[in-house]
């Protein structure tokens, strides 16, 4: 693989840091010679220095789990970055390492999580994206990672993700977007649909992007958004607070998609401490089977439960956890989750023989002719 020069690796360096356009642009002309400035190279020391790793033996090829499913910070040279937070709004620093890939890191839990929970909520993080990618949904994937402070002599746990949001890109948290009119523990999710969608246009029309893709556009995050809900029902989350999702915007072509799934403390039977709060529909409904009767409605919605929720294999999931982080389960933690999603895959089941039963029943026939009538008759 063909090395990057000092200029390639130390502008792409300090992409991932954070730096603004201003200050890369300014250390684009530092290193061109158009105008040194020893400042300039002073104050980004350490990205100098990683240039002079990635030359050296000390460089690391990839950062990667050891026999125990850890990442080892102390084994890699890595700069750390609390700057580019103000773009992912969530973790605690960013790590930078000599190969140029960034992590995000997180907290292992919650702080406002009781202590008897913090194994399963820990765990959620490992087993729940690989239920999100049977689903088909975009998620965080997250390394379990340890590292050692100057002050303490004790290893520091955190979670590494790598593909949460790529440099430029900024996460707009859904408080952001769709603010609650009054102090309520219930999140009108049809409410929640129409802002983001309002947002989508009014991105559009500000950087004047094509409006030949503005259709798609929201098409594809109003599905996403109802995808998000359908899986939090099914493991329980007991926070679909408007903090725990967003829309991800790229600052060079002023693109905006969905943010993948990133949360996953409070769910399968984890409690928050504080306020729950449950994405309802029709004022009030969060169960599982009105979601399903509701986007049931959608052809797009019942064939998406058909092939990629009513598949789920719980064992898989734990299978592919274990080889993508080296994160295993023990039995009794096998055993909690199989519970867990027998009592919900059961319900979303159910009310999908509801729905099709009732699509192929003479009476469906008749409403989907009516309905197709109506549509004619409006055109």
């Amino acid at each position: 693989m063909t090395k990057l020069t000092k200029k390639e690796y130390i502008l792409k360096a300090a992409k991932l840091y954070g730096l603004t356009n201003y200050e890369i642009e300014a250390l684009e002309k530092h290193l061109d010679g158009v105008m040194p400035n020893e400042f300039i190279e002073r104050r980004n020391k350490r990205l100098f220095q990683m240039y002079e790793i990635y030359q050296s033996k000390e460089y690391n090829d990839r950062m990667d789990t050891d026999e125990n499913g850890i990442i080892n910070l102390d084994d890699y040279s890595f700069i750390v970055s609390k700057r580019r937070l103000l773009n992912s709004k969530i973790g605690e620093f960013w790590v930078i390492s000599s190969n140029l890939d960034s992590y995000l890191a997180t907290r292992p839990h919650s702080p406002y999580i009781k202590e008897k929970f913090y194994n399963i909520s820990e765990k959620n993080n490992f087993l729940l994206p690989q239920i999100a990618k049977q689903m088909s949904l975009p998620t965080t994937t997250y390394y379990k990672g340890k590292y050692l402070t100057n002050n303490e002599e004790k290893d520091k746990i955190a979670f590494f993700t790598k593909n949460f949001i790529r440099a430029g890109e900024t996460l707009i948290e859904g408080s952001t977007i769709y603010k609650r009119k009054r102090d309520t523990k219930r999140v009108s999710f049809e409410s929640l649909l129409e802002s983001a969608d309002k947002y989508v246009k009014k991105y559009y029309k500000k950087h004047k992007l094509p409006l030949d893709d503005l259709e798609e556009k929201r098409e594809e995050i109003r599905r996403g958004l109802i995808k998000q809900t359908m899986f939090n029902k099914i493991v329980c989350n007991d926070n679909e607070s408007n903090e725990k999702w967003g829309l991800v915007t790229e600052e060079d072509s002023s693109k905006i998609r969905l943010a993948p799934l990133f949360s996953f403390d409070y769910c399968c039977g984890v409690p928050t401490n504080t306020k729950s709060y449950h994405r309802v529909i029709q004022r009030r409904k969060e169960d599982i089977e009105s979601f399903v009767f509701e986007y049931g409605k959608e052809e797009w919605f019942r064939d998406w439960l058909k092939e990629n929720v009513l598949t789920l294999d719980v064992d898989k999931a734990i299978k592919n956890m274990k080889e993508e982080t080296g994160v295993c389960l023990t039995q009794e933690e096998e055993e909690y989750y199989k519970f867990t999603f027998d009592r919900t895959l059961p319900r979303v089941r159910d009310a999908f023989n509801q729905i099709q039963n009732r699509n192929d029943s003479p009476r469906g026939f008749l409403e989907r002719r009516n309905n197709q009538t109506g549509r004619d008759e409006e055109r």
